[in-house]
This record gives C-alpha cells, structure tokens and sequence, in this order.
C-alpha cells in the first residue's frame, strides 16, 4: 500500500510532529510505504506526482486559520490517487464546491474519497414508427384446413376492418358538426336585439324618476354650508373650493419664502463686502475722567463693584479722577 504524505511548509521544521504522523499511518497500515513531499513544491510543479499511484494521501497543516488547498493542487492529489483512494487530514472545510468540482466526494470533515469509475451500460429504447407511436406486434391467425377459406377469411377481415374505420370516420365527423351546432347556436344566443333596447327605453319613462333635493332653506336662500347627507353636489362644489382655495395659498406661500430667501441672501453678501471701521480721532482716546466731574454715586472711579447700571465707565478698570483712559487694540476686535 503506498501512501503519500503531505506537509505543510511550517510542518517541516516540527520533526516530533512528522515522525508522530508516519507512526500513525503505520499504526494503522502496517505494510504501507510512505512518500513524503511538501504541499508547495506540489504546487509550484517542482515535484510530480505519478497519475492512480496512492491509495490514501495524508494532510498534515497545523495552523488551523490557513487550511486552504488551492484548486489546482486538488486537481493534481485528485488524479494521483487510484479509485476509491482517500484524502485525509486537516483539510478545509469551507472548499465544498471547489472540492466536489474537482471530482471528490465528501465522506466526513476531514475525509475526501476519490470515486472509482462506474461501467455505463446501453439502454435499449423501443422501436417507433415515424409518427412517433411505439410499433405493435404482428397479429397471427391459425393456418386453415386450405388456401381458399384463409383468402376468403381474409377478405372478410379487411372488409371489417374498412367498415369499421368508415363507422368511426362518420361518428368523428357528426360529433365535429354536432359541436359546431351548438357553439353557432350559443353565439348565436350572445346577440341582444336593439328593438328589445328601445322596448327597455320606453318602459323607463312610465317609471317615476327622483331628483335629489337642493339644500335649501324653506325661506328660499341657499344653505352656508352643505348637509351632512348632501345629495344636491354642493358638498362636492364646497370640496372643490376649498382644494383651490389651498392650493392658492400654498403657491402664495411658496413664492414669499422664495423672495425671502433670495433677499436674505443679497443682505448677507452685502455685509460680507461692507466693514465697519472709525476713524484714528474716535479710536485714539476715549476721555471719561474730566477733572471736576463726577457720577451721580461719585465712585464711578472705584470700578465695576461700585459703578451704577447706566453708568459710562462699565467695563473699565479703576482710575483717577482726571486720567486719560485710551482703548488700544479696539479696531482689532471690531
């Protein structure tokens, strides 16, 4: 029994590894005469396999997140194994399709069987007239006591046989016609006479023909509004008013948040090209503090603490009454 086994590159390095899986295979197969490769040089076409060779091939791929077997390498273990060869080991188990297009079966996870090849065998088809009908078998007749009676016993049968087709030659065709009958006489049936439509018409106006009432007041104005059972169209003409009436309003609507929109959008632009700025007289010094002049309070001068709620000198540190106080750096801020 030969046995292939297949390494992968991380395995070959693990020698505890390689020899617990060769005392495996022995362990199971004590005749077995192992070949060992490594799964890439199968791949990269280093290393060939000989074609129905291997009667069971062995996976060994420790790395349990990369278990992926190319397809070509399938194809190539798939024809170096002999029929009803197997594939075991650790072998992937999200490869179904590539695995059975390669021409596996899958036994279990962990197990491919190469299936041996099944003889095809001819299926007999029955012979068929060129209609397509299946051929009947011949009818025999027993051999008369003389040539004459058999001719005449003969001609009597084909003289049936002809009777036979004429009787149903004539109960096709009177059942053709029969249903042709009948199919004309329920046609026929479908048509509506007009004089039978006019006689309709004339005997509606002998019936008494009710008009709605219109919603009125017994003093003869019109209603406001129109009934809860409104049978007179003013419900309707009221519906449609108001419908008009709204879609008017929403076109109005539309247009003044359009206008809206449209200015608001000139005024912003205008801004953003227009700047505020003062001139270096009404920069340069703020004076305050004349000499002689006071608050209402008198401590205008002690700070914020003490200054009133109109005060003009919130915001401003203490000083002395008299000192010049001068804003640096306001242009900057405005």
């Amino acid at each position: 029994m030969s046995v292939l086994l297949l390494l992968h590159p991380t395995v070959v390095t693990d020698e505890a590894l390689v020899s617990q899986s060769k005392q495996q295979i022995h362990g199971r197969y004590p005749n077995a005469s192992i070949t060992q490769h490594i799964i890439e040089r199968v791949a990269n076409n280093s290393v060939g396999l000989p074609a129905e060779h291997y009667d069971l091939i062995s996976y060994v791929n420790p790395n349990e997140n990369h278990l992926g077997i190319p397809t070509t390498v399938m194809t190539k273990l798939f024809q170096a194994l002999k029929p009803d060869g197997e594939l075991i080991g650790d072998l992937p188990l999200d490869q179904d399709l590539d695995v059975l297009m390669s021409g596996f079966l899958i036994q279990q996870p962990g197990k491919w069987l190469k299936p041996a090849p099944v003889a095809a065998s001819a299926v007999l088809l029955k012979k068929k007239t060129p209609s397509g009908e299946p051929r009947r078998k011949p009818l025999f007749k027993k051999a008369a006591a003389s040539a004459a009676p058999q001719a005449a016993a003969a001609e009597e049968g084909e003289a049936e046989e002809d009777s036979g087709m004429k009787r149903k030659l004539q109960a096709t065709k009177l059942a053709y016609f029969s249903d042709v009958s009948s199919n004309e006489e329920e046609d026929e049936s479908d048509f509506i006479d007009e004089d039978d439509l006019i006689a309709d018409a004339e005997r509606l106006n002998n019936y008494n023909i009710v008009v709605p009432k219109k919603c009125e007041l017994p003093s003869g104005k019109k209603r406001r509004k129109a009934c809860k059972d409104c049978t007179c169209g003013l419900k309707e003409a009221e519906e449609s008013e108001d419908t008009n009436t709204r879609t008017l309003q929403d076109s109005i609507l539309g247009k003044m948040a359009q206008l809206a929109t449209t200015e608001a959008i000139k005024i912003e632009e205008r801004l953003k090209n227009s700047k505020v700025q003062f001139t270096e007289e009404e920069l340069a010094e703020i004076d305050f503090t004349v000499e002689g002049k006071t608050g209402g309070c008198g401590s205008c001068a002690l700070g914020d603490a003490f200054r009133c709620d109109g005060c003009p000198y919130l915001g401003l540190p203490p000083f002395k009454p008299g000192e010049a106080i001068t804003l640096a750096g306001m242009d900057e801020d405005i």
